[in-house]
């Protein structure tokens, strides 16, 4: 384009990078299973459209970059706000925590902080062999299936429940029929001593708290290691 000539139908609406840290929940460091970064842009009906041309860079230590976010669709009017998301798409791991991605608006002043993104392994993850898994699926009360469910594992502690190990939790999301497979990797909870015994009932029993949330609420079960291993646990959302 020639000075003076018209503006070029591609405009820098952001001023820094966008940065998103995503970590896997089962291992703790970035993923290294596929997944998909899809920017939209939000339209005056609400809804969303993809954002073409706007490249998402990977770094070594697994961070995505934005650098320079553009879009070929230049604002109504100079300086318009548009709002603008990332989500993160993959069929083994879920972003549950920004269910509708992570948005910002743009043109900003300010560089955006870095957005740290937890991903949950879905049904479909790949978990290694050997790892205790509970299955199970999580519906409202009247079994509609909730899709996109957190779903954490700890050792219980409720009623008198000793952990045996410094606390921990595990993490995973539903898929589109509310199903998931969550990993209990760590040692459960020992049960609580019988009134008037030295020790607890069955000392070799593990005890877990596994809590499902969404939307409209959450609800926990307790099942023991046995369950884990012999049965389904259906977990319902009031």
């Amino acid at each position: 384009m020639s000075a003076g000539g018209p503006v070029p139908d591609i405009v820098r609406i952001v001023t820094g990078p966008v940065w998103l840290l995503p970590q896997d929940a089962f291992t703790g460091r970035p993923p290294e299973l596929p997944f998909t970064a899809l920017v939209e842009r939000r339209l005056d009906s609400g809804g969303w459209v993809p954002e073409d041309g706007v490249p998402v860079v990977r770094t070594p230590g697994g961070a995505l970059v934005l650098p320079s976010l553009a879009s070929r669709h230049p604002a109504p009017v100079p300086a318009a706000v548009r709002r603008l998301r990332v989500r993160l798409v993959s069929p083994y791991l879920l972003d549950a925590e920004h269910p509708d991605g992570v948005g910002f608006d743009a043109p900003s002043w300010t560089v955006p902080r870095a957005t740290r993104i937890r991903l949950y392994p879905l049904p479909a993850y790949p978990f290694p062999p050997g790892t205790r898994l509970l299955r199970g699926r999580v519906r409202r009360v009247g079994g509609t299936a909730v899709a996109g469910a957190t779903v954490v594992g700890r050792a219980r502690t409720d009623g008198g429940h000793l952990p045996r190990i410094p606390e921990w939790a595990e993490y995973a999301a539903t898929a589109g029929d509310g199903s998931f497979r969550l990993p209990l990797r760590r040692v459960g909870s020992k049960s609580p001593p019988p009134p008037d015994s030295g020790g607890p009932d069955d000392p070799e029993a593990e005890w877990f708290t596994v809590t499902a949330r969404a939307d409209t609420g959450e609800a926990s079960v307790h099942p023991t290691a046995r369950t884990v291993r012999d049965s389904d646990q259906l977990i319902e959302i009031p």
